[in-house]
């Protein structure tokens, strides 16, 4: 079967106050950038500018989400919410999600503006510029590579930053093509290819969160073989009921009920640890609960009055 996010040793996650220190850093440097971005693209008349620095300015919208929700992670379990705060990551990726369609759909129309109403582009400032949005976006995605499958917060915000520095390849390429040959349709180019990755990625991180808010299985999980491996375990006759959902992308639920058939009072406790290890070790799920059915024969042997 294929193991779920963040089983077998994916990735190595980082400690949650050193995720957030990460999300820090990456706010700072996105959040000059993006002002840098936007004031440089008005003066300059760049639509591809404007479109990265949309980017960004999600980016940093998305990065002080991404800061109060790893705060409320750490956060104890309460009466009301029994799970704790560990899914505020999932809804911070879920945000960024969204996020990204909104500023693909603003990127996009900015380019439309440029097609109908061409404005001449300075070419050197804008590769200048690209050309810092390249080292500041890909530093500040080096530093959440290492959770990005294990935390669907550090995932959205990867995504955001990994795609930004194409984005800003693009605009350093639309730079250089306008500064040659002046034709500023290349900047609309850059645009829309902006947009594009803006739509790929958001809509990849908005359907995982919808997929962990539906209680959805994790990816891969394989029911016949979880049903075949429990009823290999001795004193399990059947295996039913089973329901698997994700509370984030690195922790899984289970819940299911076995029917057996035990020999002594103590079978019991033996299968329900056997199936719970079987759970760890082979499906990457650690939460795990399991309902035991007991047969006829069972019943008769040590039950006086069913």
């Amino acid at each position: 079967m294929t193991a779920p996010i963040c089983a077998d040793g994916c990735c190595t996650p980082t400690s949650s106050t050193k995720l957030e220190k990460n999300f820090i850093v990456a706010l700072i440097l996105n959040g000059g950038l993006a002002i840098g971005e936007m004031t440089a693209g008005i003066i300059l008349g760049s639509s591809a500018l404007l479109a990265d620095g949309f980017m960004n300015v999600d980016d940093t919208a998305a990065l002080i989400l991404s800061i109060y929700s790893e705060r409320k992670t750490r956060q104890a379990p309460d009466e009301r919410r029994t799970f704790g705060y560990k899914r505020m990551d999932v809804f911070a990726g879920f945000v960024k999600g969204c996020l990204l369609l909104v500023t693909a759909f603003m990127a996009a129309l900015q380019a439309m503006k440029l097609l109908i109403d061409p404005e001449p582009i300075q070419g050197i400032p804008v590769m200048i510029i690209g050309g810092i949005a390249i080292v500041v976006n890909f530093v500040s995605a080096f530093g959440l590579k290492a959770d990005a499958c294990c935390s669907l917060n550090a995932k959205g915000t990867y995504e955001c930053l990994k795609y930004d520095v194409i984005g800003s390849v693009a605009v350093v390429v639309s730079g250089f093509l306008s500064y040659y040959y002046g034709f500023v349709y290349f900047d609309a180019a850059a645009a829309f290819l902006i947009a594009f990755f803006m739509v790929r990625t958001g809509w990849g991180v908005f359907k995982e969160g919808m997929g962990y808010f539906l209680q959805s299985a994790p990816e891969g999980f394989d029911y016949g073989a979880f049903e075949k491996a429990v009823k290999q375990v001795k004193g399990v006759t059947s295996v039913g009921d089973i329901h698997v959902w994700s509370q984030s992308p690195a922790e899984h639920h289970l819940t299911c009920k076995v029917m057996v058939k035990i020999e002594d009072v103590c079978d019991c406790d033996r299968i329900i640890s056997t199936i719970e290890k079987l759970c760890r070790e082979k499906f990457s799920i650690e939460h795990a609960t399991i309902q035991p059915i007991y047969t006829e024969q069972t019943l008769e042997r040590f039950c006086k009055a069913r």
